[in-house]
């Protein structure tokens, strides 16, 4: 199971590519930088991060355009691979959340 370890050593992961490469990724390393924050500063973290993610992938078309948006702007580098890998475990958790549940789990 994905949980907000997972998604915070990500976000690390990002941040430290980010900040090896050129100065044109500032934006991108500040952005991260305060999803990082906002992330440790909830007190149910599980929780935050599955409302996080059902509202950024209501869908697998969503997930599939922000993947391509990244592929285009970052190919050329490991960045890309490092904002891959982060938004699969953030897919992960949106997928299990936003699927039907059964009878027997409404029960």
């Amino acid at each position: 199971m994905v949980d907000y370890k997972d998604i915070e050593l990500a976000q690390v992961k990002v941040i430290k590519t980010a900040l090896r490469k050129d100065k044109k990724y500032d934006n991108l390393v500040k952005n991260y930088r305060d999803y990082l924050k906002k992330l440790r500063a909830e007190k149910n973290l599980n929780e935050y991060i599955k409302t996080v993610t059902v509202k950024m992938f209501p869908n697998k078309e969503t997930y599939t355009l922000r993947l391509e948006n990244y592929r285009k702007r970052y190919a050329d580098n490991d960045l890309y691979d490092n904002l891959e890998e982060l938004y699969k475990l953030y897919y992960h958790i949106a997928k299990e959340e936003n699927r039907e549940r059964s009878d027997n789990e409404i029960e």
